[in-house]
């Protein structure tokens, strides 16, 4: 029942340890389902922070975009796309998902800036978990 499983796969990657292996696993799960991978990172701006700031976050996010797209073509994807957006990444990744028919969201449990009060799951994949409608795969 290949490409009929999952729609579509989504990854929210942000460059931390725990989102390259939900990167490796939604590879794999697309890769083996013969169906799109979506690559989303999300800019996160909680507080006005200046032009300068603003455009090296956008930098750096179009860089960790372009490395996992070349990461995933390598491991043999052929339908890649890549998506950088601005806000809160729970919501953020919600509205990606809802918009665009994704069948499977993968995260890490963790993201690059975790606190010590995130001591199970992060807040972003607890998030996920509780209020997407569609299939979450939360790797650890």
């Amino acid at each position: 029942m290949k490409g009929n499983t999952f729609p579509k796969v989504l990854v929210a990657v942000d460059g931390s340890q725990y989102s390259n292996k939900a990167f490796q696993y939604a590879c794999g799960l697309a890769r083996n389902n013969e169906i799109p991978l979506h690559i989303l990172n999300v800019i996160e701006e909680y507080v006005d922070i200046g032009h300068s700031i603003s455009r090296e976050l956008e930098k750096t996010s179009k860089e960790i975009l372009h490395e996992y797209q070349a990461r995933a073509k390598s491991l043999g994807l052929r339908s890649v796309k890549t998506t950088q957006v601005r806000g809160y990444p729970a919501e953020e990744i919600l509205k990606f998902a809802a918009r665009e028919n994704i069948g499977t969201i993968v995260v890490g449990s963790r993201g690059r800036y975790s606190t010590p009060k995130d001591f199970l799951l992060g807040s972003t994949s607890y998030k996920l978990a509780h209020y997407s409608k569609c299939t979450v795969i939360i790797v650890k």
